[in-house]
């Protein structure tokens, strides 16, 4: 991967997990919810993948954040 798509990825992966877990939701829980493979969150979170514009809309409609919330740096947790 690209450093710039690399980085994208890695703040895209830890977005959804810190989305995820503040909903205290396990991996199966949001596969279900947003009609994706459980081993498709385990590469987007661990950013071993560039999904598709269409995978992350799933995601983020799940979550119940936009498409750019998950596209931007996370917040630091206190």
């Amino acid at each position: 991967m690209d450093e710039n798509i690399a980085t994208l990825a890695s703040a895209i992966g830890v977005r959804v997990k810190q989305e995820r877990q503040a909903r205290r939701w396990t991996l199966d829980q949001l596969a279900e919810a947003a009609g994706v493979s459980r081993r498709m969150l385990v590469n987007v979170e661990q950013a071993t993948m560039n999904p598709s514009v269409g995978t992350l809309l799933r995601i983020s409609d799940a979550l119940g954040v936009g498409l750019p919330d998950l596209v931007q740096s996370p917040n630091p947790r206190p």
